[in-house]
């Protein structure tokens, strides 16, 4: 995903801390924004995801990115409670969406083993089901806050190479791997607005840590073949998966210069830090006699290092009223890169930082309709000493972009 999540917020560049207008943008970044709706109001959703990427190292020359990355419905629903000046919203949103599919050549690592030509595939998916409720303080002042239940899904199809378990350190295995789960968070904020024409706000979302459990299976055969094994390969365990994701903090400001131009700024911070610093992971339950007498036993412990650092962003974007019933945006983002260049790989290049985006809007009575492309400009990242076991992506590097288009239909009533 990009930035934004109703199709007027990123053609804007994203900001939604200060917006009024969108259910779905006041439930998912400040709740504050629901006292401002006025009427209920119905928002529904749809963002279509393209990626083009490459990946580079000693045994792949120019592997490329799969180039449909997904596509997503979300949506909220906002109601004034009737006989008091409580506004309360349901949402259902993503809160995280990173995929990566590749195609590429497994570089020999240790012992020289290799599994070839291989899918290298993950995804990580949270899904927010949240309710909202918000309310004016006078006539200047809009308090929020929210409490949402994060479905989180993770898939990993790919050569691993265990990075923690003592036995196994450095060593490669193929393995196909899901797990599911549920965690909560909540978010609060607030909407200043000194004159008609000037509004601040503030917002905060906390973090959420997610206990997923499924099943892993997998392949040691070019593993046991190196190290001359002869016994089965195949493998199955039970596998359960700790994600934590990120809190953050986000301020801004709306401005209408006039009776047609609106400029937006909004600046941010989120706490990957304290979230990504490495992914836990227990396998149980292990089928494969050979890998338990290794392991010491049928329940293996390990843990991926991440170690990706707080990233900060900032939002600009104009609206401009062209008549009564056409609106047109354009806008501009910048996130850093979090992703040290010591664990990167492709299947974790969320390293994009540069975004633009435009688009426009249409209004018939209770109708109305947002449309929004966004670019996610190429970024390259390159690995020199890999902090992962085996070295595979030492001297690597991954240049990735990503194209959004994204409809919104909002019905008032």
């Amino acid at each position: 995903m990009g930035d934004g999540l109703s199709a007027a917020a990123i053609a804007r560049g994203g900001s939604t801390v200060v917006q009024q207008s969108n259910a779905v943008d006041a439930v998912q970044g400040n709740p504050a924004g629901l006292a401002g709706l006025g009427t209920k109001i119905l928002d529904l959703n749809v963002v279509g995801v393209v990626a083009s990427g490459n990946f580079h190292n000693a045994y792949n020359s120019d592997a490329k990115l799969g180039v449909f990355a997904g596509a997503l419905p979300y949506g909220a629903y906002a109601s004034p409670l009737r006989h008091s000046a409580w506004v309360m919203g349901i949402a259902v949103t993503p809160e995280i969406l990173m995929r990566a599919h590749w195609r590429y050549f497994d570089a020999p690592g240790t012992a020289g083993v290799t599994y070839g030509y291989q899918k290298q595939d993950t995804s990580i998916l949270g899904l927010r089901s949240s309710v909202a409720i918000a309310r004016p303080l006078g006539s200047k002042w809009n308090v929020g806050a929210t409490l949402g239940v994060v479905y989180n899904e993770n898939h990993l199809e790919a050569p691993y190479i265990f990075q923690q378990q003592p036995a196994l350190a450095g060593l490669k295995v193929l393995v196909d791997l899901t797990t599911r789960g549920y965690g909560w968070n909540g978010s609060a904020g607030a909407q200043w607005q000194p004159r008609p024409t000037l509004l601040a706000g503030l917002a905060w979302k906390s973090g959420t840590t997610i206990h997923t459990e499924g099943d892993l299976k997998g392949s040691a055969s070019a593993l046991f073949a190196a190290l001359g094994v002869d016994a089965p390969s195949s493998f199955a365990y039970r596998a359960q998966v700790l994600n934590h994701f990120p809190q953050a903090f986000s301020a801004g400001l709306r401005w209408q210069t006039g009776s047609h131009v609106a400029l937006t700024f909004e600046g941010g911070m989120t706490a990957w830090a304290q979230a990504f610093e490495q992914l836990p992971m227990i396998l149980s339950n292990g089928t494969n006699a050979t890998i338990n007498s290794v392991a010491g036993g049928s329940t293996l412990h390990d843990a991926v290092p991440l170690h990706w650092k707080n990233q900060g962003a900032f939002h600009g974007g104009v609206d401009y009223k062209l008549r009564e019933n056409w609106t047109v945006r354009g806008g501009y983002s910048y996130r850093s890169n979090p992703v040290p260049s010591a664990t990167l790989t492709p299947l974790t290049a969320a390293i994009m930082q540069q975004t633009v985006a435009g688009g426009g809007g249409w209004g018939h009575e209770r109708w109305h309709y947002d449309l929004a492309y966004q670019v996610q400009l190429p970024s390259s990242e390159t690995v020199g000493r890999s902090d992962l076991r085996a070295g595979e992506y030492n001297k690597s590097n991954v240049r990735i972009s990503m194209q959004s288009v994204t409809l919104s239909v909002k019905r008032s009533f």
